[in-house]
């Protein structure tokens, strides 16, 4: 056992170490998001406050920097995917998921396009992205037998139309930057087995010339 003073530089130390992994991702994320694979490890760690150094005893190449990010935004889908099958109703934990989702596409459109197509045959991901689909397989199921979506609806139709949905958001948005959710919800809005429609955002009127 350590002694009392050295245990609590140890945990200083690793709480340190900690703040510094997670000012990382957070630049890390920012950067890849702006400039996609394009993005500079010196102004990542410009931005996070740690050296190029500390990065790199962390992460080996930029791809395992790219790794960690992709994980933990797995990790914030799988969460929201748990949030939503707790709602009463599967049908608004799934349109809340597809909400989240879609906001976060917008957000790291660059990220997503840019790099996370080639890390697909990472274990670690192929692996996250099975449990996300099999999340969003149960809700997908359990709204079909509430009778709220179509019978023809599969789990894996779930992330395409959430990329459409941003893809729209992104081509049609400039004027308005949550112009994606008037796009998600025409897409939710055919995914209903009752036919039900809901109020849609406002398209902006047409900048003057």
């Amino acid at each position: 056992m350590l002694p009392v003073g050295e245990a609590v530089a140890e945990r200083v130390l690793r709480a340190d170490a900690q703040r510094n992994l997670e000012a990382i991702l957070d630049a890390a994320e920012r950067a890849f998001a702006e400039h996609g694979r394009d993005a500079c490890v010196a102004d990542i760690a410009r931005d996070a406050g740690v050296g190029q150094a500390t990065i790199f005893r962390r992460f080996e190449s930029k791809e395992d920097l790219i790794a960690a990010i992709l994980q933990r935004k797995f990790s914030m889908l799988l969460e929201a995917a748990e949030q939503a099958s707790g709602r009463k109703r599967a049908w608004d934990g799934l349109r809340e998921f597809m909400q989240t989702a879609t906001q976060m596409h917008m957000r790291d459109r660059g990220l997503f396009e840019a790099i996370a197509e080639r890390l697909m045959a990472d274990r670690r991901m192929v692996e996250m992205k099975g449990r996300l689909l099999e999340s969003i397989g149960a809700l997908v199921e359990r709204a079909k037998r509430e009778g709220d979506l179509r019978k023809d609806v599969a789990a894996q139709d779930v992330p395409v139309l959430v990329c459409a949905a941003a893809q729209a958001g992104t081509t049609a948005g400039r004027a308005d930057p949550e112009l994606w959710r008037r796009y998600l919800q025409i897409l939710l809005d055919g995914l209903r087995a009752d036919g039900l429609r809901a109020r849609l955002k406002p398209v902006p009127p047409p900048a003057a010339h």
